[in-house]
């Protein structure tokens, strides 16, 4: 198994010692969707979809989901962290193992996970530290606002009660503006809703989705080529790539995202991160 960029008690040093200045943002790529997020000092430190178990191929050994690298850090490193956003209920995004380790260990830390799914997660915290994640309701962890938006992995689900199985947040913090997708494909409501929003920093996935893995009960995401027009509809300076890296049955060649920016986008931005690694942004 390959080694990762920075991990352990040197990544999370690096994230508990680093400071941002004004309209910055700071973020930790952590591998598959999993993205940790600090702005200024008052505005806090969030992380978003942290599967950092191996949990999935642990309960299933004849899984084709198996890591292609191993967790940048436990789960009980992650202490410091105000708040972690859950997009949805799929083993990669919500890893109940990785999130009782951080449970155990932050015991300020609030839990968002979208309203259907609380019940998976009532364990782990209690009062106001658990927060059912609507659709436009947003939540103020510290310095950051944080407003749930709906995703379609590949449409739109919603439970018995109207609320979406499936998000995505738009959050904002030290004068940036981030969307991180979850797991979707585009939509036309999608696309007015985050332009709209005028993000300056877009987290999106690019694996795609195809006849063979939908055929293994494997959902679709935006593909490379989706994901980068995507990116030019809504307005986003920088586009992030997630959700490719992790598993090798699952992923896309990020090489083909950069061919098709070169030759259709040539002065979008975009910055294709390594587990591991920090990236500083400043507007």
């Amino acid at each position: 198994m390959r080694n990762v960029y920075k991990s352990g008690d040197a990544l999370v040093k690096e994230m508990n010692e680093t400071r941002i200045q004004e309209d910055s943002i700071a973020f930790w790529h952590l591998g598959q969707a999993g993205i940790v997020i600090k702005g200024s000092q008052d505005d806090g430190m969030i992380c978003i979809d942290p599967y950092l178990t191996r949990s999935i191929e642990e309960e299933d050994p004849e899984t084709e989901f198996k890591r292609a690298f191993p967790p940048v850090v436990e789960p009980g490193m992650l202490g410091n962290v105000d708040a972690v956003l859950v997009t949805h209920a799929h083993g990669d995004h919500l890893d109940l193992p990785t999130l009782e380790g951080i449970a155990k260990v932050a015991s300020h830390t609030r839990f968002a996970v979208p309203a259907p799914d609380v019940p998976l997660v009532e364990d782990l915290a209690t009062g106001d530290k658990l927060i059912a994640a609507r659709d436009q309701e947003s939540l103020f962890i510290k310095g950051f606002k944080i407003t749930p938006v709906p995703a379609a992995h590949t449409e739109y689900d919603f439970d018995e009660d109207g609320n979406h199985r499936l998000l995505g947040y738009f959050i904002e913090g030290n004068g940036i503006r981030i969307y991180h997708s979850g797991d979707t494909v585009v939509t036309p409501e999608l696309i007015e809703q985050v332009k709209a929003f005028k993000p300056h920093l877009a987290f999106l996935p690019i694996n795609g989705g195809d006849h063979f893995r939908t055929s293994r009960g494997i959902i679709g995401n935006m593909s490379f080529r989706e994901a980068v027009d995507f990116t030019v509809a809504v307005g986003a300076d920088l586009m992030i790539p997630i959700h490719y890296d992790l598993f090798p049955n699952n992923r896309e060649n990020p090489a083909y995202m950069v061919d098709y920016l070169f030759h259709q986008y040539p002065f979008q931005k975009f910055h294709m991160m390594v587990p591991g690694e920090r990236f500083i942004y400043h507007k």
